[in-house]
C-alpha cells in the first residue's frame, strides 16, 4: 500500500500540473506585516489590519544575518513561516535528511553524499558535526531593535526535549551582542532504549564592533560544544528486525551494557573555541554625485584558539558477548575499553581584499565584486595515549574571487593550497547562480580537492595501544553539480556527479580500507510544491546511484508534507496534515560505539520503509506551536523505521513544540 502511494506521489511530483507556493500572513503587533516577512508589501502596508486601533510603534526594520568571515555578505532572516515548523529534528531541518541512531542529537551521517571541506589536520570524528556551532556557522545579526528567539520541544516525557535560545541587541558606538544556547536532552527511561542517553549543549557569545564612520571593525566569539552520550550499540534481541509498535522500549536489550546498573559505552566530545576577526578598511567613501560606494580595500587578521577533546569509555558486562562475537578484534580487555584524543590548535590568518559593496532590492548587503588573498598558519598540539604529545605545523595559501554585477548573477570561487604540512593538499571550489526571470533560475557548483586521510583513518588507539595503523595515499575528489528551477511549473531539478579516486571506507569489521580505483556517485534531486486551494503538498525526492562496494546509501529517498493551510478566527494560521518520508531497500551502515564511527555491515537489509507523522501547527503573530505524532505507521504496519542498522527510530509518541520571537 505504502509503496504504491509513494510511487503515485513520485509521478505527481515529476509530471503534475502548475503550483503556487503557500503564502501565510504574519501580522505584527499593529496588524501589519514585518518588512522581513516574505509577504510584506510596502505599497499596501499603510492600511492597518484588525488591530489598527493600537498605537504601538510598528516594526519597520528587518533582521539580517552575516558571518565574521565576510560581514559584507548578508542574508535576510525570517522565521515567520509556518510550513515546516513541525520538523523539529536537526537531522530533518537540513535540505536532505541525515540518518541517526533513532534519538534526537545522536550520531548522524548524511543520506545524500556531499564533500567534506578540510583544512590542515582533521581528527575525523564527525558523527556530531550536524549539531556543532563554531565561528564558521555562527550568525551575527544586523538589526535595529533587541531580538529574542526561543524554541522549545517537549519529548514523550519531561526529561526529553530540546531548547534553543538566541538574543541580540545593539549598544552604543556600533556594538552588537549575541548570546546563544542550545540543549538537546534525551535522559528519560520510560520511552528510551536501555543504556541510551543524550545531553548535547552549545553555548555561544558573540560581539560585533563596527563603530560608525570608523575604518575598524571586529568580531569576537566564544563557542562551547559538549556532546555527552551513553550508547548501547543497537538492539541485540531484535534478530528478525521486524519491530512494530513498542509499548515498553526498556524491555529490549542493547548490545552493550545489558546488565542492570552497567554503564555501557560513554562518549564525551568537547569543543572550545575563542575567535577574533578584525578588519581595517580603506576607501569605500560614498560618491557625492552618484551616491554609490567607491572601491574598498581591507586588511584582515583572524586568530582562533581551539581545544578539541574526544573520549570513549566502555565498561564490560557479561551480557556483551553478542557484540564481541560480531567484532572479536575488539575483545581486548575483560574490564572494558577506552580511547582518548586531544587536539589544541592555534590558528592565525592574514588576508588582503578589495571589493565594491552595495545592497540588494531587499536591503541585504552584498559585494558586487571581490578579490581576496591570504595565508593561514595552524599549530596543533596533538595528544594520543599510544604516541604521547606531538606538535604539527601547517601553512596554507588561500584565495577568493567573487563577481555579482547584478542581483540576477553571482559567482564565487575559492581555493586553498597546503604549503607546509600535508604538502600538496588543495581545494578549488566554485558556486554561482543565474536568475533568468520568467525562464527560471540556474545554480551551478564544482569542487576539486586532494586531501590526506583523517587521523582516525590512519590510527586508532584502545587502552593505550594502537588498534590499527594504516598508511594510505591521498584521495582525489571531483564533484560537479547544478540545479534548474522552472518558476511557471514550480519544479527545481538538480544533478550532481562525483568521482573519488583512492576513496577510504570502513569494512564490515570497522577497519578502514582504501579503494584502488575511481568510484562514482550520480545523484538526481527534484523538488516541487503543489497548491490546491487551501491544501498543500510539498515534495522532495533524491535518486542516487553509487558503487555499493564503497558506499551504502539508499537509491531512492523521499520527503513529503501533505497538509491543509488556512486561517481560523481571522488571526490563527493553521496547518493540519502529515509528514511522510520513505527509503528504498538498502543495506544501512552500523554505528560502532567503540570505534566511534559508521561502517559497513551485511547482517541487516531494510526493505522499502515508510515513516508517517501526523501533525497540527498554528501561529498567531510571532508565536508558533505544533503537536506531532511520531511513527503513526506502526499503528497499521509491523515495522519501525530503520536508517542505521540495529537502531530503529523511536516508537510512536507525541511531541509538542513552541517558538516565540520577541522584538522590543
Amino acid at each position: 500500500m505504502w509503496r504504491g502511494f509513494c510511487l503515485i506521489g513520485l509521478l505527481l511530483l515529476l509530471f503534475g500540473g502548475g503550483s503556487l507556493h503557500a503564502q501565510v500572513l504574519d501580522p505584527s503587533d499593529t496588524g501589519r506585516l514585518d518588512p522581513d516577512d516574505p509577504d510584506y508589501d510596502a505599497s499596501s502596508a499603510r492600511t492597518a489590519g484588525p488591530q489598527k486601533q493600537r498605537v504601538i510603534e510598528p516594526d519597520t526594520f528587518g533582521i539580517y544575518l552575516y558571518g565574521a568571515d565576510n560581514p559584507n555578505r548578508e542574508v535576510a532572516f525570517s522565521d515567520s513561516l509556518l510550513p515546516g515548523f513541525q520538523q523539529y529534528e536537526p537531522d530533518r531541518r537540513v535540505p536532505f535528511d541525515y540518518a541517526t541512531l533513532g534519538q534526537i542529537g545522536s550520531a548522524a551521517y548524511r543520506l545524500r553524499y556531499e564533500p567534506e571541506y578540510r583544512r590542515g589536520l582533521e581528527i575525523g570524528l564527525r558523527q556530531f558535526d550536524l549539531y556543532r556551532l563554531n565561528m564558521d556557522n555562527l550568525d551575527f545579526y544586523r538589526l535595529q531593535r533587541p531580538f529574542t528567539y526561543l524554541r522549545y520541544l517537549r519529548g514523550s516525557e519531561q526529561q526529553d526535549g530540546m531548547l534553543e535560545a538566541r538574543f541580540s541587541r545593539n549598544f552604543a558606538d556600533g556594538v552588537n551582542l549575541l548570546l546563544g544556547y542550545d540543549r538537546i536532552f534525551q535522559l528519560g527511561e520510560q520511552d528510551q532504549y536501555p543504556n541510551s542517553a543524550i545531553r548535547n549543549t552549545n553555548v555561544a557569545v558573540g560581539l560585533s564592533v563596527r563603530p560608525p564612520g570608523s575604518r575598524y571593525s571586529g568580531f569576537f566569539s566564544y563557542t562551547a560544544n559538549t556532546f555527552e552520550q551513553q550508547q548501547n550499540g543497537g538492539l541485540a534481541d531484535s534478530l528478525d528486525r521486524d519491530i512494530g509498535e513498542i509499548d515498553n522500549p526498556g524491555t529490549y536489550r542493547g548490545y552493550l551494557g545489558g546488565d542492570p546498573g552497567t554503564a555501557g559505552t560513554r562518549v564525551r566530545h568537547a569543543y572550545r573555541e575563542v575567535a577574533a576577526t578584525q578588519y581595517l578598511q580603506f576607501g569605500a567613501a560614498t560618491d557625492t554625485l552618484t551616491g554609490r560606494e567607491r572601491r574598498a580595500f581591507t586588511l584582515k587578521h583572524q586568530l582562533r584558539i581551539q581545544r578539541q577533546f574526544f573520549r570513549m569509555s566502555s565498561t564490560r558486562a557479561p551480557t556483551d558477548t553478542a557484540f564481541y562475537s560480531l567484532y572479536p578484534g575488539l575483545d581486548r580487555d575483560e574490564r572494558g575499553l577506552r580511547s582518548q584524543v586531544t587536539d589544541n590548535v592555534i590558528s592565525n590568518e592574514i588576508g588582503f581584499s578589495t571589493f565594491r559593496r552595495s545592497r540588494t532590492a531587499s536591503r541585504e548587503a552584498v559585494q558586487r565584486d571581490l578579490l581576496e588573498v591570504g595565508a593561514v598558519h595552524e599549530y596543533h598540539r596533538l595528544g594520543q595515549e599510544a604516541t604521547g604529545d606531538s606538535s604539527l605545523h601547517y601553512v596554507l595559501a588561500t584565495a577568493r574571487v567573487g563577481l555579482r554585477p547584478s542581483d540576477r548573477f553571482n559567482l564565487l570561487l575559492d581555493g586553498q593550497l597546503n604549503l607546509i604540512g600535508q604538502v600538496g593538499d588543495y581545494r578549488v571550489a566554485a558556486r554561482g547562480e543565474v536568475d533568468l526571470g520568467v525562464a527560471g533560475k540556474l545554480e551551478v557548483g564544482a569542487v576539486n580537492q586532494l586531501y590526506a586521510p583523517d587521523l582516525i583513518l590512519r590510527t586508532y588507539t584502545l587502552n593505550g595501544s594502537p588498534y590499527y595503523d594504516r598508511d594510505f595515499g591521498k584521495t582525489l575528489e571531483l564533484r560537479l553539480e547544478g540545479a534548474y528551477t522552472l518558476p511557471f511549473l514550480g519544479i527545481r531539478a538538480g544533478l550532481a556527479y562525483t568521482v573519488l579516486t583512492n576513496y577510504i571506507y570502513r569494512d564490515n569489521d570497522g577497519l578502514p580500507q582504501q579503494s584502488d580505483g575511481p568510484n562514482s556517485i550520480l545523484q538526481l534531486t527534484a523538488e516541487r510544491n503543489f497548491t490546491f486551494g487551501a491544501y498543500r503538498i510539498d515534495n522532495r525526492i533524491l535518486l542516487q546511484e553509487a558503487d555499493q562496494s564503497v558506499f551504502r546509501l539508499p537509491r531512492l529517498y523521499g520527503e513529503h508534507s501533505i497538509y491543509y493551510a488556512g486561517k481560523w478566527f481571522g488571526v490563527l494560521n493553521v496547518n493540519l496534515g502529515a509528514d511522510i518520508r520513505y527509503a528504498s531497500s538498502f543495506t544501512p551502515q552500523y554505528y560502532n560505539p567503540i570505534l566511534q564511527t559508521f561502517h559497513f555491515q551485511d547482517r541487516q537489509s531494510t526493505p522499502f520503509s515508510v515513516q508517517v507523522d501526523p501533525f497540527f501547527s498554528l501561529r498567531v503573530t510571532r508565536f508558533r506551536f505544533f503537536v506531532k505524532f511520531i511513527q503513526a505507521q506502526t499503528l497499521a504496519s509491523s515495522r519501525l523505521f530503520f536508517l542505521t542498522a540495529d537502531h530503529p527510530y523511536p516508537d510512536g509518541a507525541v511531541r509538542l513544540g513552541v517558538s516565540w520571537r520577541l522584538l522590543d
